[in-house]
């Protein structure tokens, strides 16, 4: 598949989790994908909210989707379950439920004192385990993602053709 033809298929696939997805179809479509939530973290105005972490993790969370459900038919084109596509993003969501948490829990018990307290010895830990943990669980999931195709049928469907438009 040439990089027009899976870029189409992949912005066409969007909310679409099921089946498979050749290499050539994700990985010339995946540059394109990333550049959606780097974008939108970028470029959106987040001054003008008044709850800006939530509405920024909903807007990263819907520009992420073309690049989540691509991941999932890629890793179900090898066999695996595409439900891995979610591991590396797991701790970023995980990290940010613990600050709204510490946070809350900071001001509503000991104020300002307390939250640094949490923050310095709780907060900043599990930030650097989650940091490494999505690493490796990003870097297992991009190495099924290399992995040849399934070339049987398998579980998720029968494979697509190669051919190159």
């Amino acid at each position: 598949m040439g990089p027009k033809q899976a870029i189409s298929t992949g912005i066409r696939k969007t909310f679409v989790f099921s089946g498979r997805a050749s290499r050539s179809e994700f990985w010339w479509f995946a540059p394109i994908a990333i550049v959606l939530p780097i974008s939108a973290a970028l470029l959106f105005d987040w001054s003008v909210l008044v709850n800006w972490g939530t509405s920024r993790l909903l807007v990263i969370t819907a520009a992420s989707l073309p690049l989540l459900s691509a991941m999932c038919r890629r890793l179900q084109d090898t066999g695996e379950d595409g439900h891995q596509a979610l591991y590396p993003f797991a701790t970023v969501f995980i990290v940010w439920l613990g600050y709204h948490v510490f946070l809350g829990f900071g001001l509503l018990i000991g104020g300002p004192i307390l939250l640094f307290l949490l923050v310095i010895f709780l907060f900043v830990p599990v930030f650097l385990i989650a940091i490494v943990t999505s690493a490796l669980a990003a870097s297992n999931v991009i190495g099924l993602m290399l992995v040849a195709s399934d070339p049987d049928k398998n579980r998720f469907g029968v494979p697509r053709e190669e051919g190159f438009a």
